[in-house]
């Protein structure tokens, strides 16, 4: 049993330090590799002097060696713990700073005194370290103390609502690999007299497999540079510590074995450093074409920065992606807040089936909003997500990565199959994450100057009709001079031939006159409505403003007039503000009902267009006004920025600036009052006014 027990010890310690040397040197900048690689070095110095240990047949050699071997073991709880915070993105750097403090303590009483092992016990499997009472059970305690509390904090962490998916299974087999190795600590009751055979050794072999199984599965790992390192890591640790070994046991003897040991030591210690030189050059010459062009789109991915036109962009990307990265496919989806989906708006070969627009129900958009990563690959051989799998074999994707901005996710990028067949590799996925993120502030970078440029022309355009405005009075005064000599020449010309005209010829006469005046009624209202109003706050009639609201619409739209119109005013009712202000305030709720109601028909909507308003008393003095149409509606997603300067929900950007809801909202917030509104998309709209009364 002891030949076989020791065996044990050494294949376990060997499975134990590969997989914590493979990640460390895969990142050695990574926090969480460097403390998974502390873990396993300290397990290793367990289980490796444990092998010497037991393979002794010398009581004081062996005590030496368990000594050495428990150094290994004090450092396990505070290494176990520091990899827990690590791997949670937890930063409370005093507490394993506490944890190494206290293993380095029990460290040296257990190489200088004798209060942590006082000697050694027989069992038929060889020696076994005696425990020292009472410092050994306060180590113990600390032990499990220690690793009970970084499992709870992994469980924690697990049980949190906003984890994404693919972290969470992450955390659930790191959480289960150290969960099995915490119970390697059945080893200890050997400490206390109690025959156990121990059985820590299978435990750490299983927290190996089941991280070396995560590793792969979830490729934490580029596979063929690992497969490649784990190759070398064997030969290098054959070489350099097994023929030592059997050349001392079968040249120099039982006795003597300890000098080939000493000789297998120091040359394992120089072979982690041959390994990292072979590594790096086997692993350059491996992925050499790989890191070019990775370069040369993180090269690229800068130059997105400066393309100021959106659609030369989007070519820009899938030209990039196709010739660089030698894809057979690249897609470019961006959301349409009009649709609310998204669509897409380039593509490279241009497939001559078009893919499917993504609503906000389809799979993939919700793992997306979620900023998850998609990898077929990962999704088939995992099992899952056959949804969203499909979704992403329609639109020709084997991997999708959401293009986020501080607003949110306004597109992704869709990367189809290599043209070589490969898979992809966790730093080519890792590229094209960074080349998405540039991607997205170009995007935002591109849309916040074409914004630019239509809120200059929107700016110009309101400062002519500002101007128009101003010139209104002016204007109005010049052809109402125009129009009343023409009157004047009219009435003339009937007075002085009205006998010699027919009866045709009367009505054309009349109908000159009706015409010339209702023309001078309509230009003296635009110079009512373009007058500065030069009165400060007074009490104002509600009805007198509104009514004065729709004689403007009625102006500007002949399809007004047909729209049922249900006003219930009270000519009583008086607030406290500025007549004008008011009027326009009015006229501009009034018109936007009127273009809604206009949108809802050209859709085809059967309804019979009606605009409704209503005027009350409120609480402590003021009144509300509400202005409310069965037209069109507002998105949900709207609703938030309706009040913002330059946004329109209008059909076309030529019927609206964005400006008169911004200015609503202002002039109402200067009379004291607020103003919300209620919609329901494709039913229609209200407007709910508080005014202070007069």
């Amino acid at each position: 049993m002891k030949p076989l027990v020791s065996f044990l010890y050494l294949i376990t310690s060997v499975t134990v330090i590969t997989p914590g040397v493979m990640v460390y040197l895969n990142n050695r900048k990574s926090r969480v590799n460097r403390s998974l690689f502390l873990l396993c070095l300290a397990s290793f110095f367990w289980l490796f002097f444990a092998f010497l240990a037991t393979f002794s047949d010398s009581y004081d050699t062996s005590l030496l060696f368990f000594r050495i071997c428990y150094v290994g073991i004090v450092f396990i709880p505070s290494t176990f713990y520091h990899f827990a915070h690590e791997f949670v993105g937890r930063t409370s750097g005093k507490r394993i700073a506490a944890g190494y403090f206290v293993s380095t303590m029990f460290a040296f009483t257990v190489l200088g005194t004798r209060y942590m092992i006082k000697g050694l016990f027989l069992y038929p499997w060889g020696f076994y370290p005696a425990a020292s009472n009472p410092l050994h059970i306060i180590f113990i305690l600390f032990f499990l103390i220690t690793l009970f509390s970084a499992l709870y904090l992994i469980y924690k962490e697990i049980r949190k609502k906003n984890v994404p998916s693919i972290q969470r299974t992450k955390l659930k087999y790191i959480f289960t690999g150290l969960l099995v190795a915490s119970i390697a600590s059945v080893d200890f009751l050997g400490n206390y007299g109690i025959p156990v055979m121990p059985l820590g050794f299978i435990f750490m072999s299983l927290f190996t497999f089941i991280l070396s199984y995560a590793t792969l599965k979830h490729q934490l790992l580029d596979i063929r540079v690992a497969f490649a390192r784990l190759f070398l890591l064997f030969i290098t640790a054959v070489i350099v510590t097994g023929i030592p070994f059997l050349l001392g046991i079968k040249l120099l003897g039982p006795g003597l074995w300890m000098i080939p040991v000493f000789v297998a030591l120091i040359l394992a210690v120089s072979a982690p450093l041959l390994y990292i030189y072979i590594g790096e050059h086997t692993e350059n010459l491996l992925l050499k074409q790989q890191r070019r062009y990775q370069q040369t789109l993180l090269y690229a991915s800068h130059g997105m920065l400066y393309k100021r036109n959106l659609n030369r962009l989007l070519k820009f990307v899938v030209i990039l992606l196709t010739l660089v990265a030698r894809l057979r496919y690249a897609a470019i989806y961006l959301f349409d807040e009009e649709s609310n989906c998204f669509e897409l708006k380039a593509e490279r070969p241009l497939l001559p089936k078009k893919p499917p627009t993504l609503d906000m129900e389809n799979p993939v958009v919700g793992k997306i909003s979620k900023k998850e990563i998609l990898n077929r690959d990962e999704l088939l051989s995992r099992g899952k997500g056959r949804r969203v799998v499909d979704v992403m074999e329609r639109l020709n994707a084997a991997i999708i990565i959401p293009c986020c901005t501080r607003q949110g996710i306004v597109g992704f990028l869709a990367f189809g199959n290599k043209k070589s067949g490969r898979h992809f590799s966790s730093d080519e996925i890792d590229t094209f994450l960074t080349l998405s993120n540039q991607f997205a502030l170009a995007i935002e970078n591109a849309l916040y100057l074409k914004d630019l440029e239509k809120a200059g022309s929107e700016l110009f355009h309101a400062a002519k009709m500002s101007s128009l405005g101003t010139m209104a009075s002016g204007l109005g005064h010049q052809i109402n001079n125009r129009l009343h000599t023409i009157l004047l020449a009219v009435e003339s010309i009937n007075i002085m031939y009205s006998d010699t005209f027919n009866r045709r010829g009367k009505e054309l006469i009349d109908s000159i006159i009706n015409n010339i005046k209702l023309a001078e009624d309509t230009i003296e209202k635009l110079r009512n409505y373009s007058k500065t109003s030069s009165e400060g706050v007074s009490p104002v009639s509600l009805k007198d403003a509104v009514e004065s609201a729709f004689e403007m619409l009625r102006l500007k739209s002949s399809a007004f007039s047909r729209i049922r119109l249900e006003v219930d005013i009270g000519s009583s009712l008086k607030v406290l503000g500025n007549l004008s202000q008011l009027r326009e305030v009015f006229f501009n709720l009034l018109d936007n009902a009127d273009n809604a109601i206009r949108q809802s028909l050209a859709k085809g909507n059967d309804m019979e267009p009606m605009i409704r308003i209503q005027a009350r008393a409120s609480e402590k003095g003021m009144f509300e006004v509400v202005i409310e149409d069965n037209g069109i509606g507002i998105r949900k997603a709207d609703l938030d920025k309706l009040f913002v300067p330059f946004y329109t929900t209008k059909a076309s950007s030529s019927h609206g600036t964005g400006l008169g809801l911004y200015i609503a909202d202002k002039i109402i917030e200067l009379h004291g009052g607020t103003i919300r509104v209620e919609s329901v998309n494709e039913k229609g709209t209200k407007f709910i006014i508080r005014l202070k009364g007069a």
